[in-house]
């Protein structure tokens, strides 16, 4: 019988270097790959929650006008004009619609109404503090922030909606959007109409705004 030589050695299963940084690298570009999946589902679902309150808040100031025949004025509203407003506390309009409003002026709902009922409340979230957006330090996310005496609506990034009321009952509104401006649209047929600057907070950026109208 031939004996093995002394030079063979049986080779050892295993994976080189090499063969483990390519493995390493294709794992690392799958799980980049599915968070960035991951954060895009994630967007469209806070846009959608976004469009779902812009149009929930148009359908309050819509039910108000039926029931008072007129719409809810905000503080900054002037006479004989459209008014543009925002869902932010000190506007004072989330409280005529929730019929929160109290003694520190004319009672708008006199009848208490709750047209907002279908809103949830806000969620809050740490935010850093001079952020510029609702609730400060601790910021309000998505939804009717219901504090003291602050009662306001913010979006699913914690802005503001923005609100445009034609007080002025002419039944149309200039179109904020400047894309709808630039194909034509720039008057709306609506009594209200609310939109949400998105994600990156500029109203200027329409691309990623929600609003409440088609």
């Amino acid at each position: 019988m031939k004996l093995p030589s002394a030079s063979f050695r049986p080779r050892v299963a295993g994976f080189t270097l090499i063969e483990l940084l390519t493995v390493m690298s294709i794992i690392a570009i799958l799980a980049a790959a599915s968070f960035a999946g991951y954060g895009k589902i994630v967007e469209g679902v806070r846009k959608k929650e976004a469009q779902v309150m812009a149009i929930a808040v148009a359908n309050a100031v819509e039910q108000f006008y039926a029931d008072y025949n007129r719409l809810p004025k905000p503080t900054s509203a002037t006479d004989g004009a459209d008014s543009d407003s925002t869902t932010e506390g000190g506007e004072g309009l989330v409280k005529v619609l929730t019929g929160k409003e109290g003694d520190e002026g004319a009672v708008q709902n006199t009848r208490k109404v709750d047209y907002a009922e279908g809103i949830k409340p806000a969620k809050t979230v740490k935010a850093k503090t001079g952020t510029g957006m609702a609730g400060g330090s601790d910021k309000w996310r998505n939804g009717l922030v219901l504090e003291d005496e602050n009662v306001e609506i913010v979006d699913s990034w914690g802005n503001y909606y923005k609100v445009k009321l034609d007080t002025d009952y002419n039944k149309e509104l200039e179109n904020p959007d400047i894309n709808g401006v630039a194909d034509g649209l720039t008057k709306l047929a609506k009594r209200v109409i609310v939109w949400s600057v998105g994600k990156d907070g500029k109203e200027e950026t329409w691309e990623d705004n929600v609003k409440s109208w088609d």
